[in-house]
């Protein structure tokens, strides 16, 4: 049996490169994630043990490039509860990332 988080914002600001922490409720097994258009980048997720705690990458990243369309992706979260997006490029205007965790 699965449970699903609430969808979260993870906005990245105009000319910045990272959402700010977001809580996804619980600790997670997954995170789903909803990307639209972006500045050509790759994304990652950082993981962090608690709230206003270090932030450090999370395993692989992926890559998007600038379309007309978005994409959307699931990384294994290994148990964490606090997270941030980041972009490798600077995002020209503010965007609108959504995300959620998931148990399994």
């Amino acid at each position: 049996m699965s449970l699903f988080m609430a969808w979260k914002a993870a906005t990245i600001a105009a000319s910045g490169t990272s959402s700010a922490e977001v809580d996804l409720g619980n600790n997670c097994d997954y995170l789903q994630i909803l990307l639209p258009t972006l500045t050509s980048c790759t994304i990652k997720i950082q993981v962090a043990e608690g709230s206003g705690g270090t932030f450090q990458d999370l395993g692989s990243s992926i890559t998007t490039a600038t379309t007309t369309g978005g994409y959307t992706t699931t990384f294994r979260l290994g148990g964490y509860q606090f997270i941030k997006v980041v972009s490798s490029a600077t995002q020209t205007a503010e965007r609108l990332i959504r995300v959620r965790g998931a148990k399994y």
